[in-house]
């Protein structure tokens, strides 16, 4: 396992294990389904379907009111306690304290979903490939990935930023996210008058959530010892040349990308 590796799986069983509380619009069924759209997630009722990286459990407890016939949740950090917590039927799930790289599913699922987590796996490659296995024919992948494209600037200034942040003790780095929440109250109203980077995003998602969530998204920006933002075509080639067939792909309020594939 390499060193950046071992440093996300740290990173994120701390963070989900210390933000595990769900609610607000960032945990809510419309958030989730906004992330997946245009696929249409009434689809997965009577499926058996896996999310890969399912954290504190925030998409997952949403993927339960679609009553698939049974989720495979795979988490490899110790945040898999939290989501078995937050989870809403344990007898639907089966979990998994293992690495998307361990994987040795075959033919196994009608939907996969990664929201949120190839973009900080150093081996996404690897990841990609055992997903493609795990899916049944014609099965579906769905995945979210940051996006490069109108991020350039956020881009560079966060990636020097997290190169110094990611040293940091997890007490002193909240304190820092905090100070930066705070800056967000002043820089969305003026992303909407002086049409700012990330004005779309602050409209349609960041305004809506509460304080504490807003602390967590920034925590969750400045914390990570991995991050990769994905130029469009990249992520096209990337997913096709590990045999998925791209359906549709969105940029999703012009910050990231939603792709839906098929095998």
């Amino acid at each position: 396992m390499s060193k950046n590796r071992k440093s996300s799986i740290k990173d994120f069983g701390n963070q989900f294990t210390k933000h595990h509380e769900l609610g607000g619009f960032w945990s809510s069924k419309k958030m989730i389904m906004d992330t997946v759209k245009p696929f249409n997630l009434k689809k997965i009722k009577d499926k058996i379907i896996c999310e890969v990286g399912v954290g504190s459990g925030r998409i997952l407890s949403n993927l339960e009111t679609f009553d698939p016939k049974q989720i495979f949740a795979i988490e490899p950090s110790k945040a898999i306690k939290v989501a078995k917590k937050n989870a809403r039927n344990k007898k639907k799930i089966k979990f998994y304290n293992i690495t998307g790289q361990k994987m040795k599913f075959k033919n196994k699922f009608d939907y996969v979903f990664s929201l949120g987590v190839i973009h900080h796996i150093p081996e996404y490659n690897l990841v990609l490939k055992k997903i493609h296995r795990s899916l049944k024919k014609n099965g579906k992948f769905i995945i979210w990935v940051y996006g490069y494209e109108n991020n350039e600037v956020y881009v560079f200034i966060f990636n020097n930023l997290r190169k110094i942040f990611c040293y940091f003790p997890d007490p002193l780095l909240n304190i820092i996210s905090k100070l930066f929440t705070c800056l967000t109250y002043i820089y969305g109203p003026l992303s909407k008058v002086f049409n700012l980077p990330l004005k779309e995003y602050f409209e349609e998602i960041f305004d809506k959530c509460e304080f504490d969530k807003r602390n967590y998204i920034i925590f969750d920006q400045l914390n990570p010892s991995f991050s990769k933002y994905f130029k469009k075509n990249e992520l096209k080639q990337r997913l096709e040349n590990k045999g998925f067939k791209i359906l549709k792909i969105r940029h999703r309020h012009k910050y990231s990308w939603t792709a839906i594939c098929s095998k």
